[in-house]
């Protein structure tokens, strides 16, 4: 039976998609130990994580206290790492499901897009701190992210037609797959409140002044606009920038989630590729069919 799991894992998969899988998988891994190693390191040697950060910028053992308003060493940044590492392995996960899932027949192909957008997600955001270190990355990541759904949400309805063998309009395939996208979006946004508003996390950015520590700037800024980049906020006054800041992070993902979505929407519009040319599933299947029906 692992045999078996393992050889349709194999034969799905191109030697080039492995290589770019456990690169992403290792780097990840190493972000992980090192965070660890580093958060270790520095309870033992009693250091005080606020000079660490004001002296070393490379820092993934600190995270900023909000209630305390100070620095401590935490283990935040390895947790979510591990938390975005099990997503580096959908598609292997996906072939554990039985033939009754959907899930089981989506493409390898797929894993290309989700594992890059887990890895710039929680490599790159929280362990490398691209998140502030580069203007609007966050903000990419949601565009980027809604496209991705909507193109996962597709080859989830390309996967329900080779498992129960149906045929679907491509418009409404298209259709399905941004409402998948924006669903996952609203989901999202709702993670992001919850974590916030019980865990005591600032995913949302209620506090402006954890960001303002985040983003190197200092407490006393009276302008706010160098924490947005797409939505401008030089309408405001200081005190009106500070007070509308949580509502801007959240509209402004709204927004580009929005863009991402409909962006794949007009590429899957055009090309809808499970749905034309020579790979059309919808003939595939009625050939299927017609066969069946004529050995019949």
């Amino acid at each position: 039976m692992i045999k078996k799991y393992f050889d349709r894992v194999l034969s799905s998969v191109t030697k080039g998609e492995l290589i770019f899988w456990w690169i992403m998988r290792l780097a990840m891994i190493g972000g992980i130990i090192t965070t660890l190693i580093l958060y270790s390191q520095a309870n033992a040697q009693g250091l005080d994580a606020n000079v660490v950060h004001d002296t070393w910028a490379f820092a993934p053992q600190v995270k900023f206290n909000i209630e305390k308003g100070v620095y401590e060493f935490s283990t935040y940044n390895a947790l979510q790492m591990s938390a975005n590492l099990v997503g580096l392995f959908a598609f292997e996960i996906s072939q554990m499901f039985s033939k009754k899932s959907a899930l089981r027949y989506l493409p390898a192909y797929y894993q290309n897009f989700s594992a890059l957008q887990f890895f710039l997600t929680s490599f790159g955001g929280a362990f490398c701190n691209f998140y502030y270190s580069i203007p609007g990355f966050d903000k990419v990541l949601h565009a980027t992210g809604c496209a991705l759904a909507v193109f996962m949400g597709y080859e989830l309805v390309g996967a329900i037609q080779r498992r129960d063998k149906v045929t679907v309009p491509k418009n409404i395939a298209v259709v399905y797959a941004v409402g998948i996208a924006f669903i996952f979006a609203a989901a999202w946004e709702l993670f992001e409140f919850t974590t916030d508003q019980w865990f005591g996390f600032d995913a949302q950015h209620w506090s402006y002044r954890n960001a303002l520590v985040e983003a190197g700037l200092p407490l006393d800024s009276a302008d706010l606009n160098g924490l947005f980049n797409f939505i401008p906020l030089k309408g405001f006054s200081g005190e009106e920038q500070k007070m509308r800041f949580a509502i801007m992070d959240t509209m402004t993902d709204a927004i580009l989630n929005a863009v991402g979505s409909i962006v794949m929407f007009i590429v899957l519009t055009i090309k809808p590729y499970l749905h034309s040319g020579s790979k059309d599933l919808n003939k595939m299947i009625e050939d299927e069919k017609a066969a069946e029906k004529a050995d019949k």
